[in-house]
């Protein structure tokens, strides 16, 4: 039993230094956290980390303008839960300024990817955030 108790001490340790060491930040379900291009983000009591990867396209049609189609703006995460790794991509259509929503294994992802563009101002990498709740 206490070999157990230590056990878990040095693995909640190991965890916390890697997040340290990752730019890790933490979350809990049902929680709303904002997430940028190289953060991860881990929910602990799920052993789940989720990593913004990257903005694969982003064509939303501008808050400015008329367009003929709204577009879509599709973001690459990695989702590492236990010793399984997977590359998801969320999809969000444009002129949609609510969340959508992705489900992946037993996790519903409620999202918004901001900011949302505007047609004289080009959004760079670092500009990026998703809004992000996790629920089962």
């Amino acid at each position: 039993m206490v070999k157990c108790k230590l056990y878990i001490l040095l693995m909640v340790g190991v965890i916390s230094i890697l997040c340290v060491l990752l730019a890790c930040a933490n979350a809990s379900l049902g929680e709303e956290f904002s997430i940028s291009i190289s953060q991860t983000i881990a929910i602990t009591s799920e052993d789940l980390k989720i990593t913004f990867l990257e903005v694969i396209n982003d064509n939303r049609c501008a808050r400015d303008v008329v367009c003929i189609t709204e577009g879509s703006v599709v973001c690459k995460m990695r989702v590492v839960q236990g010793d399984s790794s997977y590359d998801i991509e969320l999809a969000q259509p444009g002129l949609y300024y609510d969340y959508s929503q992705r489900l992946f294994g037993d996790y519903v992802y409620t999202f918004k990817v901001i900011p949302y563009p505007e047609s004289k101002k080009t959004i760079s990498s670092d500009e990026y955030r998703i809004l992000l709740i996790i629920n089962k």
